[in-house]
């Protein structure tokens, strides 16, 4: 029997989020055509995690491969396919959430209405890379780029760092594993979250992480709405000795301070 073409975990479930995001990790085989070109009333951003894919949004392709990441708006047309030789991986992050269900084998709810307008991407296309930024942490996607509904940010903890405060914010923000293994506190529970595996905290619910396991770890943070990017842009312009973008000094979202960091 032959393996399919597509295979998912979905992480982040719209019930969880309160319907505002949802996130699924997404397997696909060498060659997956990808569905027809369409658009939906919700954004997606795709992060390449392994292998390349091939993007269309709006008329513009590109290519993206690990650490790259395409972000198709709210009623913008798209699609994408692995038009390469080796299988590829991507994490799926939906603002506002529901097209999870997509991928649930009896889903509960309809997932949010799709409408197709145009063909496949055609087989030897070839696109525009998208650039992996630079810095550390890196900014993937902001708060000019999505109408502030959503960011994305890479970020590295080094081995045994002790991490922030205790914190809240009013806003949600979900960390997904890329490498390594974090201890989150979310409010008085804490877990730890390996590769593949996702932590969410929502907007006002005291929260922190640590980095426990004695190795270097590797997290996408995802803010909506969003703005908290602005923080890790200036954070990176510090570390380089630069200024930071003129984007990044807009106002940053308040951060209180409500207990202690992690213990070791």
């Amino acid at each position: 029997m032959p393996a399919p073409e597509i295979s998912s975990s979905v992480l982040l479930r719209s019930e969880e989020t309160g319907g505002r995001l949802a996130a699924i990790e997404i397997t696909v085989a060498a060659g997956w055509g990808g569905p027809p070109l369409h658009h939906h009333d919700f954004d997606e951003a795709f992060y390449v995690l392994a292998g390349e894919l091939t993007f269309q949004v709006a008329d513009e392709y590109a290519t993206a491969g690990p650490g790259a990441l395409a972000f198709a708006p709210r009623g913008v047309h798209h699609t994408l396919a692995n038009l390469s030789g080796a299988e590829a991986r991507y994490l799926l992050v939906c603002t506002p959430g529901g097209f999870e269900r997509r991928f649930d084998p009896a889903p509960s709810e309809p997932a949010p209405e799709t409408t197709f307008v145009g063909p496949r991407i055609a087989s030897g296309t070839r696109g525009t890379p998208l650039p992996v930024p630079d810095g550390r942490p890196k900014v993937l996607l902001r708060s000019e780029q999505t109408d502030g509904h959503v960011s994305l940010v890479d970020s590295v903890v080094p081995a045994d760092a002790t991490g922030p405060y205790l914190h809240t914010h009013d806003f949600d923000e979900a960390f997904y594993i890329v490498e390594g293994e974090l201890t989150f506190q979310v409010e008085d529970r804490l877990v730890t979250v390996a590769k593949g595996e996702i932590a969410f905290a929502p907007g006002g619910v005291p929260h922190t992480f640590t980095n426990r396991s004695g190795e270097p770890a590797r997290q996408v943070i995802v803010c909506t709405p969003a703005g908290f990017e602005r923080h890790f842009a200036r954070m990176a312009a510090k570390r380089a000795g630069a200024e930071p973008p003129e984007w990044a000094l807009q106002p940053i979202p308040e951060v209180t301070r409500v207990g202690p960091q992690i213990a070791s």
